[in-house]
């Protein structure tokens, strides 16, 4: 089967298929429900998707490209690095942050089958981890940062940055604090690494 990122019919029966879970939960969708939402017959959809889980297993591995490439492109060259950490962080989280909170669901479908998408999952932490690290080497390497004062550690102060934004989106209650959060922490981790 296809990479639903290279062919624009996947990615609109995923897109569809997000929005049923976050209507209805993934237990309770149905593909008849995604099937209507995508505005295809159910035979149509199961050419592309044998089962609700094989969705779910597609649909979080294009939420998380998705996620990684907002985070890669949020980066400007010759922008202060809080205002890059604060987009590239954003650029990540949000989507995540959307179907939080965005439905009563959203929980449910962040964890709806973990068995399914823990791989994904770790993959996407892996990555924005990895991000984080290299841009800050290279900020490191261009004079922007020292991280020498965090022990010239930027997997260690990458790790610390995506395990606060993580908590800072299950803790906060709408967007616009999730926002302020992380303007915050980019703030002072701009402030921990400053020249």
């Amino acid at each position: 089967m296809s990479n639903a990122a290279d062919d624009p019919k996947r990615a609109r029966l995923l897109d569809a298929a997000l929005v049923v879970f976050a209507r209805y939960g993934f237990r309770r969708a149905s593909m008849a429900d995604i099937a209507a939402e995508a505005g295809v017959s159910r035979p149509a959809l199961y050419l592309s998707f044998r089962s609700k889980p094989d969705m779910l297993r597609a649909l979080a591995r294009l939420l998380r490209d998705r996620a990684m490439a907002a985070a890669a492109g949020a980066w400007t060259e010759g922008a202060p690095f809080a205002d890059n950490l604060e987009a590239t962080v954003l650029g990540k989280e949000l989507v995540f942050f959307a179907l939080l909170h965005g439905s009563p669901h959203g929980k449910d479908l962040m964890t709806a089958d973990e068995a399914l998408t823990a791989e994904t999952a770790r993959d996407l932490d892996r990555a924005f981890r990895t991000l984080l690290a290299d841009r800050a080497r290279a900020a490191a390497a261009g004079g922007e940062i020292d991280l020498s004062r965090q022990e010239g550690d930027a997997d260690g102060f990458a790790a610390v940055i995506a395990a606060a934004a993580k908590a800072l989106m299950n803790e906060a209650a709408d967007e616009a604090a999730f926002r302020r959060a992380v303007r915050r922490l980019a703030r002072m981790a701009a402030a921990a690494v400053d020249r």
